[in-house]
């Protein structure tokens, strides 16, 4: 959680606008970071108390003395709130105190008749003083019940604390005349002692309940002081990382000599109230009292029962406030949600409603278009009855995912009747492969529940031969458990396997940490910049993803995009720099992206990694450096740029990091020497297991975790998996691949990749690189290794594996896209438009084309694909 949302969740309400102002303050850090870069921020005259605190050049440097103003004007505002609450506090505090020790007077000189001989007049006869200047509800009313016993007057305290929460936060000098009148002692006239309560004992718990309230008067003050320090711990390490200064420990030691609040001897003074507070609970709920005198065997005091007990009020209360506050900032986010929803909608009408019209002269008029022309649709099922056909057809043509299903579902049923294909299963399969086809390619329905539909379809059609049957149809039982069985495979362990890594190198901040590293030394020049990033890009997609690598890139390049100028062209190279160097990096190695580890899974005999990174790492590293000249060519640079140097992150590389780091390195080289440790452990998917027991079962990974992984790709990537066994089963995919070889066989390997190419960077670019694999590389498998020249079955997939990530010309070709088109800036105006991708995306994917079959082809010819 962050600081700002970890401070307001933790801040007592009622004093919310007294601790430190954290998130003005980081605006500030971002406006000095933006005037120091550009050198226009005026000089400021500083007062003279808060020059001493700086030392050195700092003292003059203008950006600090701003900040440091910025600083004092919250101190004076804490130290100012903070002296008035302890004042009214400890002089509540000392009159409890006194109260104690009178009680304890009167108790050993048996003084204490009944609870009105008890009170001293002179508080029964005053109002009470008040901690903050509310009331604190001691005066509440409670119906007087002679059959409560002593159990049930412990338990009153509960309510009382809750009824307290209720009021404000103060705290009552002494109890008044309503508490008396409850506490007042039973008559002593009854014959039923077992209810009657001594006055004693009702002073007694009189004085516990306001301990109790007083117990959390002083937690919530001494947690006021920490809060706050901490806030200018982290402010103060932010504006050094953010300006490259030194302040932090200079003016965290200012403070705590030139402010009361932040003075050592404060927070002693609070924590040793707190513990005389415990241990006057703990002797007030001892069997007797005053307190045993020293050297008799009662002298110990059960302190642990007593701090768990006001721990437990504490608790109790606490999470009461927070549960509120946490509602209170739920119900802001909601309604920032909510304007934003509405404003869509307002500018909805507006362009439904309005009509923009243009004379000769060049006035212009705005005119509103009818509302009867709109016609109502219906709502409940009696509606839809007495619907006519035109409200009907309205109704049908206001869901396009409707009328994309209907679509669909009628060529599916078409093709099931009418199809080129003779044979009844494979009739079958074509139109299920078609049906899958049209379902990912549109997104009428979400990916994952088309890829749940196949196994269905595939069981209820005759689809699956009978290989023990000479060809005949499968039986559905044997249908289900053989299609089930296939679902889970070596694939999608070794997809889980590099959940496993990215999760722990996100979570433990590896990534990040080595990033940064990496980007400190491009310096400040934006050509290095922008090919540096792209190369952070390449390399963290390698490892954690090309889905999380530009989110992570992104995050790290926050503070460099918020010191450039609004509409700055370089801020589009870099983002779009970043997104199409991930959709390269998804080639990058095997776990990079799931058409990677689906293409491996159709290889026979399967790469290794060190074969894998032969031909990808110098195609990709070809790609990001053309690509990287496109960029600067088309997005010039002006001459006027400055860019902030970004800094490496200074905190030690932890236990928990260097355990991550070397069992995922340890799992990468094991799949790298897979080839050779088959013996050992079979297939790459078993060795995925390591890091899975390993980080969940040490608890560095959590269930929170694992539930955050991305199971719609792997539902996605078995989906494909079903599909691909039933159109082999079927024997469909050997009758298209014999008609189309029987096209191309004459044709040399080359022209067949140049061909195939062309069409695969084409079907990734429209629908997702996961689908578009899944769709065409079974294909190019069956068709490579029935061609005349041999088997090229290896080639032809890995092309086909390397163009689909290669296919980033719109905002939807991939994860990177996406995630590009969706950053905005400081004013929420996106940085990148749908134009920016055609006209950059689309030679992008051309340019990995040109490098696939060029200079990739080479290589794999090399290395005996």
């Amino acid at each position: 959680m962050k600081f700002s949302h970890s401070l307001q969740f933790n801040a007592v309400p009622e004093w919310s606008s007294k601790y430190i102002a954290y998130s003005h303050l980081k605006k500030l850090i971002y406006a000095l970071q933006k005037d120091k870069l550009y050198s226009s921020v005026p000089a400021v005259t500083i007062e003279p108390e808060t020059r001493p605190l700086l030392s050195g050049a700092a003292s003059h440097d203008v950006y600090v003395n701003r900040f440091i103003s910025a600083l004092e004007v919250e101190l004076r505002k804490i130290d100012k709130f903070f002296k008035s609450q302890e004042t009214g506090l400890i002089a509540n505090y000392n009159e409890l105190k006194d109260d104690v020790e009178e009680f304890e007077q009167d108790v050993l000189h048996n003084r204490v008749g009944s609870l009105s001989d008890a009170v001293p007049s002179q508080i029964r006869k005053k109002p009470s003083r008040r901690f903050s200047g509310g009331s604190l509800g001691r005066g509440e009313e409670v119906d007087d019940d002679d059959e409560e016993d002593d159990d049930g007057r412990e338990q009153d305290m509960g309510s009382y604390l809750r009824r307290l929460r209720s009021r404000s936060r103060s705290v009552s000098s002494a109890p008044n005349d309503s508490e008396i009148e409850i506490y007042q002692s039973r008559s002593r006239a009854t014959n039923d002692t077992s209810n009657f309560v001594s006055p004693v004992m009702e002073r007694k718990i009189t004085l516990k309940k306001r301990l109790v309230a007083i117990y959390m008067q002083l937690s919530e003050l001494k947690s006021f002081i920490e809060l706050n320090r901490t806030g200018f711990s982290k402010i103060c390490k932010k504006f050094d990382k953010s300006l490259d200064t030194n302040i932090k420990s200079e003016y965290l030691s200012y403070i705590e000599k030139n402010s009361h609040v932040f003075n050592p001897s404060t927070i002693k003074r609070i924590q040793l109230c707190i513990t005389e507070t415990t241990i006057t609970y703990a002797q007030l709920s001892q069997n007797r009292f005053p307190f045993p005198a020293p050297g008799t065997e009662d002298e110990l005091l059960d302190l642990e029962s007593a701090e768990r007990e006001l721990s437990s009020h504490l608790r109790e209360h606490v999470v009461w406030e927070r549960n509120t506050v946490w509602k209170d900032m739920i119900n802001l986010e909601r309604k920032a949600q909510n304007v934003k929803t509405e404003s869509k909608n307002l500018s909805t009408i507006s362009k439904r409603y309005h009509v923009k019209e243009i004379d000769d002269n060049g006035n212009v008029t705005i005119k509103a278009e009818s509302l009867a022309q709109e016609v109502p649709l219906p709502r409940t099922f009696s509606d839809l009855l007495r619907s006519n056909p035109l409200q009907l057809l309205g109704l049908c043509l206001s869901s396009p995912a409707l009328i994309k299903i209907t679509a669909i579902l009628m060529c599916f049923l078409t093709l099931l009747v009418c199809s080129p294909f003779e044979d009844v299963m494979q009739k079958n399969c074509f139109a299920i492969l078609v049906f899958a086809s049209l379902l990912w390619a549109t997104e009428a329905i979400p990916l994952f529940v088309t890829s749940l539909l196949i196994p269905l379809l595939i069981v209820v059609l005759p689809v699956l031969k009978d290989s023990k049957a000479d060809g005949g149809l499968m039986e559905p039982i044997q249908a289900s458990q053989f299609i089930l069985s296939t679902m889970w495979s070596s694939v999608i362990m070794l997809l889980l396997g590099g959940f496993t890594l990215a999760a722990a190198l996100s979570k433990y901040n590896v990534a990040k940490v080595l990033s940064t590293y990496i980007l400190s030394s491009a310096g400040t020049n934006p050509k290095i910049i922008l090919l540096t990033n792209m190369g952070v890009a390449l390399f963290a997609s390698m490892w954690v993803s090309n889905v999380a690598a530009p989110v992570l890139c992104y995050s790290i390049i926050q503070p460099l995009l918020r010191t450039l100028p609004r509409h700055s062209s370089y801020a589009k190279a870099l983002i779009l720099g970043i997104a199409l160097a991930s959709n390269i990096g998804g080639m990058a190695s095997p776990i990079a992206s799931p058409q990677n580890i689906f293409s491996i899974g159709l290889m026979d005999p399967q790469p290794s990694w060190g074969e894998w990174f032969m031909i990808t790492i110098p195609v990709c590293l070809v790609c990001v450096v053309c690509i990287w000249i496109l960029l600067m060519i088309t997005f010039p640079l002006d001459p006027s740029l400055k860019l902030l140097q970004l800094h490496p992150l200074k905190d030690p590389f932890t236990l928990q990091q260097w355990f991550v780091t070397i069992v995922s390195l340890g799992t990468i080289i094991l799949w790298c020497l897979s080839n050779r440790l088959t013996g050992i452990f079979g297939e790459m998917g078993i060795i995925s297991i390591i890091p899975l027991v390993i980080f969940f079962g040490s608890g560095l990974l959590t269930s929170e975790d694992f539930n955050n992984f991305m199971w719609t790709i792997v539902i996605l990537a078995m989906g494909g998996t079903t599909l691909g066994k039933a159109v082999t089963s079927s024997g469909l995919l050997s009758t298209m691949a014999t008609i189309i070889k029987e096209n191309v066989e004459d044709k040399p390997v080359f022209v067949i990749v140049l061909i195939f190419g062309l069409v695969i960077l084409a079907m990734a670019t429209f629908v997702s690189h996961t689908v578009a694999a899944m769709i065409i590389v079974p294909l190019m498998s069956e068709i490579g290794s029935n061609l005349p020249s041999g088997d090229h079955s290896r080639l032809l997939i890995m092309v086909a594996c390397l163009l689909c990530s290669g296919a980033m010309g719109l905002p939807t070709s991939g994860f990177p896209n996406v995630t590009a088109i969706s950053m905005i800036d400081e004013v929420g105006d996106r940085y990148l438009t749908v134009g920016s991708f055609i006209t950059r995306g689309v030679p992008s994917s051309f340019i990995a084309y040109l490098v696939v079959v060029s200079l990739g082809y080479g290589l794999m010819k090399t290395f005996g694909y």
